[in-house]
């Protein structure tokens, strides 16, 4: 089981601890939601300030592989316009080498890096899909 303090936020199902390694954790969609991605980053991140201490190496390992399976998992050509993706993958790369190194103020704040770059691509994406919006629809 996740060591997991008590005041901490309530963890995404997709980061929840299951029997076995981490990557045999399914996903619940071949492509994730955004919001799904979203969810994972706030929690990631709330959880890593929650903690008056590092992630030991077992749960820095999980968190790493859910976010990155989550992101590898996105809806295709969301985030490709002007280098977004590359600069979502770098803050996740970033904050899983700061939580490695101890740094827990310098990965949760890559973290919110990441989500505010998914949550404002995947913001306007929406809105260019809507009717109306001058977007295809």
């Amino acid at each position: 089981m996740t060591d997991h303090p008590p005041n901490a936020p309530d963890l995404p199902a997709a980061l929840i601890d299951a029997p076995g390694s981490a990557a045999a954790a399914p996903l619940p969609a071949r492509f994730a939601r955004p919001t799904l991605l979203l969810e994972t980053l706030l929690a990631t991140r709330l959880e890593l300030l929650s903690r008056d201490h590092a992630w030991p190496p077992h749960t820095l390992a999980q968190r790493r592989a859910v976010l990155m399976r989550l992101w590898e998992q996105r809806t295709p050509g969301l985030f490709e316009q002007g280098g977004t993706a590359d600069s979502i993958e770098r803050c996740l790369q970033a904050a899983f080498a700061e939580a490695a190194g101890g740094r827990r103020l310098e990965a949760a704040l890559q973290f919110k890096r990441a989500y505010y770059l998914v949550c404002c691509t995947a913001s306007s994406g929406s809105r260019a899909r809507l009717p109306g919006s001058g977007g295809p629809g």
